[in-house]
């Protein structure tokens, strides 16, 4: 119980961490009763005579400093040769690191293990420290000092009264301690209560801290009933553990539940973003109704490692098709409602990103089973590069396999039906143009590739310069059952217009393809004749003169010849082409009613081409047909 209430209260970054000689025994350095039996042991024969050998380290030191007349020499030394040497083990430090959400340790050690694990911490050890200090980052306390300043390091009685009672130059130091003693749960870690000095200091921060103080806890792997019943009445919380294996089960919470707990108001952006960064995630943070939530996020050494567990409670309607689309035989992304989800755990990285608390929809996107820049090599030596392509494959029935393959502004999929009774297999091919092909270049790419293909012509398919796939016009096409050929056409046509009018073409509606106006533009681009279908042709004419001369035309000649006297424009995906004035031959045209003309029943002239067809020209001159 007390152990949940402290990882929430550090997933709300409102504790303090102080820490004591008994949290650096297992880097190898001695504990405080440890240190003061070593310096006891230093002294001659004699001086041990003088002096008693306690647990209590402050003591010691004092009376080893009055028996060498007020020199602290014989006891730096000591502490130089036992906390210069390397540590043996850096592990619960180098773990402690990663947890920024404890923003203030204090610490009677004088060892250097938390600033050389900890790149991220301002070391204070007076008054002058406290005024440079960066706030964004963490803060440690070095209430005793350290070697780094043996004049003002604390090692008795005398000095620890000095520092913290009668020293006014240092009351700066002493009164930011006790603000963040005010302002913070406290979590005790490295002390023993059988060190009296422990119970001094325990205390003095329940008299300074009263009772307005917060909570605190107390961490040790056993203490006997009477040491119990003090913490009861002293508001102290037990938490019997080793402070290694605590800073680990801290660690492992922090891990699963301080980020999904952004949303619910704990946690602020800066440390959710500093702990993502310790744990080589980046984080974007966004806030939204004054509280946290996660927006993109990465690795920050190469790909990341997620993971997603997750409970579902499928309803009837929907139960078949999510899970044929979970269990591979459907191409279908997946969109869960939260109402269906259960148990949900987002991991990355070994950090959790999200839980079900915090997840209103998950849409579980398909990867590809294959993807990536290739290049297509056909034996008429056609070659394509830096072409993208992404392949899903699925097997929704026994002995049929599906294949979707996206490239830019199409997909292709194919149906494989394999019988193995009779050694054979089915294919199935449809090809699904985007609503709009965003260029002409991508269209003349794609239909290059699928004309070649259904022409049955082979190729090497090349990817990161290795061969990665030979095709040897396995599947026999008859006609062009794609239109492939037609529109590999069609797209040539486009470029031809794009060079000569210097346009562009984008959004390329494949349903507004119109045949007979890219004929005509060509024609005119071409400076060709385009032959049409010609239904035939009915006028009025009231000129008996131009009546007559029609009957003789046609007669002699069997032409019959009509120019516009405006130049011509076309529509075509968007854009309005002007060509020349548009001319209409009829090489082999006669008159229905010719009888009825000569004989003047009627002035409507009915034309009709033998061949039901007729030549269209533009020229860039009006009546230019006429008048040759």
């Amino acid at each position: 119980m007390e152990k949940e209430r402290l990882f929430e209260l550090i997933r709300k970054e409102e504790v303090l961490l102080f820490a004591g000689a008994g949290f650096s025994i297992y880097a190898g350095y001695p504990s405080g009763k440890e240190l003061a039996k070593k310096m006891h042991n230093k002294l001659t024969p004699n001086q041990q005579d003088e002096i008693e050998l306690t647990s209590n380290l402050l003591q010691v030191t004092e009376d080893i400093y009055n028996l060498k007349n007020g020199s602290k020499n014989f006891l730096i030394e000591i502490l130089k040769k036992e906390f210069h040497k390397e540590p043996s083990n850096t592990e619960t430090h180098n773990i402690l690191a990663k947890i920024p959400q404890i923003k203030t340790v204090i610490t009677t050690n004088y060892d250097d293990l938390f600033e050389r694990t900890n790149k991220n911490l301002e070391v204070i050890r007076r008054s002058s420290d406290y005024p440079t200090i960066d706030s964004k980052k963490q803060l440690l306390f070095k209430i005793h000092g350290d070697l780094s300043d043996t004049k003002n390091i604390i090692l008795t009685n005398s000095d620890y009264n000095n520092f913290f009672i009668e020293n006014k130059a240092e009351t700066v130091f002493w009164t930011a301690v006790k603000d963040r003693l005010a302002s913070n749960h406290i979590l005790f870690v490295g002390y023993s209560l059988e060190d009296p000095n422990i119970m001094v200091m325990f205390n003095r921060i329940l008299r300074e801290l009263g009772d307005h103080g917060k909570e605190l806890f107390f961490v040790a792997p056993s203490i006997n009933l009477s040491k119990r019943k003090f913490l009861e009445r002293s508001k102290i919380n037990y938490i019997e553990s080793t402070g290694e294996d605590l800073i680990k089960e801290i660690y492992e919470d922090l891990k699963l539940n301080y980020i999904p707990g952004l949303s619910k108001g704990n946690g602020t952006a800066d440390t959710a973003f500093n702990f993502g960064q310790l744990n080589k995630i980046d984080l974007q943070i966004s806030k939204r109704n004054d509280t946290l939530h996660i927006g993109k996020f990465s690795s920050l050494q190469g790909l990341g490692k997620t993971e997603m567990k997750f409970n579902l409670e499928l309803p009837d309607d929907k139960r078949e098709g999510i899970l044929k689309a979970l269990n591979g035989k459907s191409f279908d992304d997946v969109i869960l409602d939260s109402e269906i989800i259960r148990d949900f755990s987002h991991i990355f990285n070994d950090i959790r990103i999200s839980n079900e608390e915090n997840i209103k929809k998950l849409h579980i996107i398909k990867r590809p089973n294959i993807e990536g820049i290739f290049e297509f090599v056909f034996e008429d030596g056609f070659e394509l590069d830096n072409y993208k392509m992404e392949a899903f494959i699925i097997n929704p029935e026994e002995n049929q396999y599906q294949i979707k393959i996206n490239v830019t502004d199409f997909t292709i999929k194919i149906k494989l039906f394999i019988n193995s009774q009779e050694n054979n297999t089915k294919c199935n091919i449809q090809i699904y143009p985007n609503e709009k092909i965003s260029s002409v270049k991508t269209g003349l790419n794609f239909y290059n590739i699928v004309s070649r293909i259904a022409s049955n012509k082979s190729f090497n398919l090349f990817k990161n310069n290795k061969l990665f796939y030979n095709y040897n016009g396995k599947i026999q096409f008859e006609g062009d059952p794609l239109d492939s050929k037609f529109l590999l056409d069609y797209f040539k046509k486009l470029k031809n217009i794009e060079q000569y009018y210097n346009v562009k073409f984008s959004n390329i509606d494949c349903d507004q393809i119109n045949e007979n106006t890219i004929e005509k533009v060509i024609a005119y681009i071409e400076k060709r004749s385009l032959k049409v279908k010609f239904d035939g042709l009915n006028f009025i004419n009231k000129n008996r003169d131009e009546i007559n001369h029609i009957l003789e035309t046609c007669k002699d000649k069997g032409v019959f010849l009509l120019s516009e006297n405006i130049k011509s424009t076309y529509f075509l995906h968007g854009l309005d082409f002007k060509t020349g004035y548009l001319n209409q031959i009829i090489d082999d045209a006669y008159i229905v009613n010719t009888e009825d003309l000569i004989k003047n029943i009627t002035n409507k002239v009915e034309i009709k081409s033998r061949t039901e067809s007729m030549k269209i020209e533009f020229s860039d001159e009006q009546d230019m047909l006429l008048k040759q």
